[in-house]
């Protein structure tokens, strides 16, 4: 697994210092916190069907999991959208990353196409990724995610869900809960609950956090209104490379290390063949 040389540990401490002293000065505003994506060791990817797409191919490509683990600690895969989409690449990517020393989880696009379809998003996750051998609590399996943030709206805009509810976010993430014996993690970002929320992030109180924020340098992603939590997990860009993924992948880091993350895993740490 990848580890921090010692020119990467000082050129991170050398920045954080920097950080605190500007902020001391009021030369600039603190952040949530002052250290780049390089500063923290244990590093994942999440990918969906688009990861088989690539242009560059004429046809659909598959990913080699075993390259991915050895270059990276941990995977989120994305597994259903709505109340009935499923991706199509999940089933084959879940079972070769399980047979792996990737730490993962499914992930579940909430697409709301009613003002209460909440629980019907929910029994379709679960039945779709215990269909898959997901389970919630085997060795090296991580807490299912919920991903919630803005629709592609074409033209390369993104808008807000027109039926989203907080309450059927709620009851998402209880069904989930419930089903799985585990507090679901959560995808969003900042500015999707102040814009699309109205600020009232306090639904994803108690859940770890995985945000996203994009070439911030050392400026982390920013707290989650009324979650009252910073992040557990950073997607930090969306066209990385990764040995073993055709094209760009989304990258993403653990706010911890190795140990921290086999303890967010009920069941431990990956148990390969040879391990």
């Amino acid at each position: 697994m990848p580890q921090s040389s010692p020119v990467r540990v000082r050129l991170a401490l050398t920045g954080t210092l920097v950080g605190a002293a500007l902020v001391a000065l009021g030369v600039i505003t603190p952040a949530v916190g002052a250290a780049p994506p390089s500063a923290y060791p244990v590093d994942g990817v999440d990918t969906s069907h688009h990861n088989h797409e690539w242009k560059g191919r004429g046809g659909p490509t598959e990913i080699d999991w075993r390259q991915v683990a050895a270059a990276n600690d941990f995977a989120f895969l994305k597994a259903t959208q709505g109340v009935s989409g499923k991706d199509s690449w999940f089933a084959r990517d879940y079972a070769s990353a399980s047979g792996t020393s990737l730490f993962r989880a499914p992930y579940h696009f909430f697409h709301p196409r009613s003002t209460a379809d909440g629980a019907a998003q929910a029994r379709h996750f679960v039945a779709t990724v215990r269909a898959a051998g997901y389970r919630g609590d085997r060795a090296g399996e991580l807490p299912p995610v919920l991903d919630v943030e803005k629709l592609p709206a074409g033209g390369g805009t993104e808008v807000c869900p027109q039926h989203l509810r907080t309450q059927q976010v709620r009851i998402f993430l209880r069904e989930v809960r419930k089903a799985f014996g585990v507090t679901p993690i959560v995808y969003t970002r900042a500015s999707f609950v102040k814009e699309c929320m109205g600020g009232k992030g306090e639904v994803f109180a108690g859940h770890p956090l995985w945000l996203a924020r994009y070439g911030s340098g050392s400026d982390e992603p920013r707290q989650v209104p009324g979650a009252g939590r910073s992040w557990s997990f950073w997607q930090h860009t969306r066209t990385g490379t990764v040995p073993g993924i055709e094209g760009p992948v989304d990258r993403d880091v653990f706010r911890g290390g190795r140990s921290q993350l086999a303890a967010l895993a009920k069941g431990g740490a990956p148990r390969t063949e040879g391990r």
